[in-house]
């Protein structure tokens, strides 16, 4: 054979294995996105038996299990359709452009923006939030969450903002605010919390 012949063979041998490559990652492919569209959920399948499994592990699928964004997270409640656009300020879901309305640079949906409009609402408590520890403003919106769906005492929290001069710098405070007539409730509250 001479060296023609021999460059011949050797690039058909790598063109056929590029094309088995190919055909191999694109099956692979495939084999993927068939697998996720028809699995979404992480949970185990119906056949494993959960009771062999070590403690650790169901730990870990419970922790998994309760940050899975589903569906309905992320679509209005109200039109189902529609993708979410703004959090309500009050209930946090996730409503369409129809479903919430701007009022005093915070959005809220139709069933709280009448409670926020009819109510005095007055500061509960403020908090001075920094890069180094965000755990504070976090726990904040916790707490909120925690108001509304354990006490049914309806919150919302503003982000207020204080130029530092002498040091140069934005300071960032929350603030949580609530009905005045539910004050005191909310501070007892509070302070169980």
């Amino acid at each position: 054979m001479d060296n023609n012949s021999v460059l011949i063979l050797i690039s058909v041998v790598a063109l056929f294995l590029v094309l088995m490559l190919g055909m191999f990652g694109f099956l692979i492919y495939r084999l993927l996105k068939h697998q996720n569209q028809n699995n979404l959920s992480l949970s185990l399948p119906a056949e494993v038996d959960k009771s062999k499994l070590h403690p650790d592990v169901l730990e870990r699928i419970k922790t998994v299990e309760k940050f899975r964004i589903k569906k309905t997270d992320l679509f209005c409640p109200v039109h189902p359709d529609e993708p979410g656009e703004t959090n309500c300020a009050i209930c946090d879901k996730l409503y369409c452009k129809t479903c919430i309305r701007p009022f005093k640079s915070l959005y809220f949906c139709k069933e709280h923006l009448p409670l926020v409009m009819r109510n005095d609402w007055e500061e509960v408590v403020t908090i001075k939030t920094s890069t180094i520890d965000p755990e504070h403003g976090v726990r904040l919106f916790d707490i909120k969450k925690v108001l509304l769906e354990r006490d049914n005492l309806p919150t919302y929290v503003e982000t207020h903002y204080k130029i530092n001069l002498e040091q140069d710098h934005i300071e960032t405070y929350l603030v949580l605010f609530g009905i005045k007539e539910n004050l005191v409730t909310l501070k007892e509250k509070l302070e169980k919390i």
